[in-house]
């Protein structure tokens, strides 16, 4: 294989036409050079220059090969550039996935602040189901992602943030709308709108309502917190949602409530693959989360 010091050899004395003069711009000396010159020219095949006590010229083929030598070249710099600006944070782009009740709450903040440090990083967001940003992760299409506290993963690291305790949400006309404290043997009463079956938060919420002789009746079921929100204030039923997405329900209009006895309360947090390296960019944007797994 041609070196880039060859290489780089070529082009000085195909621009000075003088192993001289190209011996002292590479720093090196004229029997180096011409040794250089002579390993590449064996390597490819054949002479690139025509050689005689006044001077030095390309051969056809050495005109012919000038143009393709500069553009390998330019090829290599720009790519150790743009690795060192990889390194340096001048350049890079941090992909994540992110459950959509973390995405549309407290994300935005959190890539706010990292954007304003580091303007030359881009970020793409992946916003799925808590199943598919584990399995994002997983599989390489994101490098990190925020979730629930996975129940069983020994191939993640997870970096705990905060806990999210699970309320009950309601249209404001709604009878369980009364200034009394709510229970599971009053909600369970009611009509729900819920996760649709084979979701984790959905499996938590069955744990706790179904107990005994206790039964739900699930009016619909829907994959997204905002497409239940809407579902319940237009009066299809209460649902139980994670608290982080409170705010985002009632601005749509839904109330809610703590239920007590319901304790699901779980860990919301970021989790990254434990078998990868991490970008400088990812690196970067943990610190600034200051998280400790």
């Amino acid at each position: 294989m041609v070196s880039i010091k060859n290489l780089q050899a070529f082009i000085e004395l195909a621009k000075y036409q003088s192993f001289a003069e190209a011996a002292e711009k590479r720093h090196i000396s004229q029997p180096a050079l011409s040794s250089a010159i002579k390993k590449m020219e064996m390597q490819l095949g054949g002479a690139l220059f025509s050689r005689s006590t006044r001077s030095v010229k390309l051969t056809p083929e050495g005109a012919s090969f000038l143009p393709v030598a500069k553009r390998l070249l330019d090829d290599w710099e720009n790519a150790l550039y743009d690795v060192k600006q990889l390194f340096t944070l001048e350049k890079g782009l941090l992909t994540l996935a992110s459950m959509p009740s973390f995405a549309e709450g407290r994300l935005p903040s959190l890539l706010a602040s990292f954007g304003y440090a580091q303007p030359n990083i881009s970020i793409r967001v992946h916003d799925v189901v808590m199943e598919l940003v584990i399995e994002s992760v997983l599989r390489e299409r994101a490098e990190m992602g925020f979730v629930f506290e996975p129940e069983e993963h020994e191939l993640l690291n997870f970096y705990p943030m905060f806990n999210d305790e699970f309320v009950v949400i309601m249209p404001p006309d709604h009878a369980l709308n009364v200034g009394a404290e709510l229970t599971l043997d009053d909600v369970i009463k009611y009509p729900f709108v819920s996760m649709n079956r084979g979701s984790t938060t959905r499996k938590w919420v069955d744990e706790k309502l179904i107990n005994g002789d206790r039964k739900i009746n699930i009016a619909v079921e829907a994959s997204q917190f905002s497409t239940i929100g809407n579902l319940v204030y237009s009066g299809m039923g209460i649902a139980i949602v994670p608290s982080m997405v409170q705010k985002q329900m009632e601005a749509k209009g839904c109330i809610s409530k703590k239920v007590l006895g319901l304790d699901i309360i779980k860990r919301v947090g970021l989790i990254t693959p434990k078998d990868r390296s991490l970008s400088f960019a990812a690196q970067a944007f943990i610190e600034s989360l200051k998280l400790n797994p």
